[in-house]
C-alpha cells in the first residue's frame, strides 16, 4: 500500500486551539453588559443625617410580646384592640417607628397579628428585636 508509506511512523498530536467560539462568547457577553448596564445603574437617593427633609421626629412604640401572647406597649399591658387604637393615634400625629420584641417562645400567630396591625396602619419603620429570655 502506498498510503502506509506516506504516513509517518510517529503520530504528533494536533496542537491548534480554535478560539473562534471563545471570541463569539466574549462578544455576546460584552453586548449583554452594554445593554444591561444602563438599565441597572439608577440613581439612589439616600437620606442624609443633616438634611432638613425629616423635620418631624418619629414616635417610638416599644411593643413586647411574652410567650403567653400578652402585649406590652412601652412597659404597659395592653390588649390587641388597645394597641390598634394607640398605633392609629400615634400615626395620625407623627411618624411611627415600632420596635417589636417577641420572646423566643412566643407563638408566631401572636407576632403575625402585631405585624398585620402595623401593616394596616402603614408603619414603615418596623424593627423586630429578640427579647432576652427571663
Amino acid at each position: 500500500m502506498s498510503f502506509a508509506s506516506i504516513r509517518s511512523t510517529r503520530a504528533t498530536p494536533l496542537v491548534e486551539i480554535n478560539i473562534t467560539p471563545l471570541v463569539d462568547v466574549l462578544l455576546t457577553v460584552l453586548i449583554i453588559f452594554m445593554i444591561a448596564a444602563p438599565v441597572v445603574t439608577k440613581k439612589i437617593v439616600l437620606p442624609l443625617s443633616g438634611s432638613d427633609s425629616e423635620a418631624t421626629e418619629a414616635r417610638v412604640l416599644g411593643v413586647s410580646i411574652d410567650e403567653f401572647g400578652q402585649l406590652r406597649l412601652d412597659d404597659r399591658a395592653v390588649s390587641l384592640r388597645e394597641l390598634d387604637t394607640e398605633v392609629g393615634l400615634a400615626g395620625a400625629q407623627a411618624r411611627v417607628r415600632m420596635e417589636l420584641r417577641p420572646r423566643a417562645q412566643t407563638p408566631y400567630d401572636d407576632v403575625a397579628k402585631v405585624l398585620a396591625l402595623a401593616r394596616r396602619h402603614e408603619v414603615s419603620d418596623l424593627r423586630v428585636e429578640s427579647a432576652p429570655a427571663r
